[in-house]
């Protein structure tokens, strides 16, 4: 592998917008998810649905890479288990309520949106660092190092592990939208209390869409 990394086309940099535009619309996700959302049906199936295919789409380029196929039983497998145990562990972090205008809202399981952010900049740090910019367009030439190799293990199976919890706290959501459709919970009119990461709980206003 060559000292520097191969300077970046106009793909390169198209691929550099790209993932900053993609990560700073997850962190305000996360930032919305914190404050309290308007829920949607739509919205939160459609962003379940882009993120496992950013994540499922990163996992599969490490084998064009050098990572052996081997991996993806353990990749596969990972993510389904922190899906598994993220859909039960996340009922108890997600909050409900009915905002003022009627709206179902809803808050929490934010730092399992950050295990997937870190994830998902571990990972393509590797391959900006080996391959340069332009690793998403098929043309790199450089060989995964050992060390790139190990470290591109890593992070796959962080991400896989992120994109799981994000996975089962999704589909935790959209089930208790459905149940509050039909009738069977009943909402607060106001943020109710949630278990805390770290410290004190302090309700917080929800955002606004």
């Amino acid at each position: 592998m060559s000292s520097s990394a191969p300077s970046a086309g106009s793909g390169g940099e198209d691929i550099i917008i790209f993932l900053a535009l993609y990560i700073l619309l997850v962190l305000r996700r996360v930032y919305r998810s914190y404050r309290g959302m308007r829920f949607s049906t739509a919205g939160t199936t459609f962003a379940l649905i882009f993120y496992v295919a950013i994540g499922s789409f990163l996992s599969i380029l490490s084998f064009f890479e050098g990572v052996s196929l081997i991996f993806a039983a353990p990749y596969a497998a990972l993510l389904i288990a922190a899906a598994a145990w993220s859909y039960r562990y996340a009922d108890s972090r997600i909050a409900f309520w009915r905002g003022g205008d009627g709206s179902v809202y809803f808050k929490g399981g934010v730092l399992l949106y950050l295990v997937y952010v870190v994830g998902f900049i571990a990972r393509i740090s590797i391959d900006i660092a080996v391959f340069g910019p332009s690793f998403l367009t098929f043309t790199a030439s450089e060989a995964l190092t050992s060390t790139a190799l190990y470290a591109t293990i890593a992070t796959d199976l962080l991400l896989m592990f992120g994109l799981g919890l994000l996975v089962g706290r999704n589909l935790r959501i959209l089930k208790r939208a459905r149940l509050i459709k039909e009738g069977k919970e009943v909402l607060p009119d106001s943020p109710p209390a949630i278990r805390p990461i770290f410290g004190s709980r302090k309700d917080e206003t929800p955002a606004q869409t």
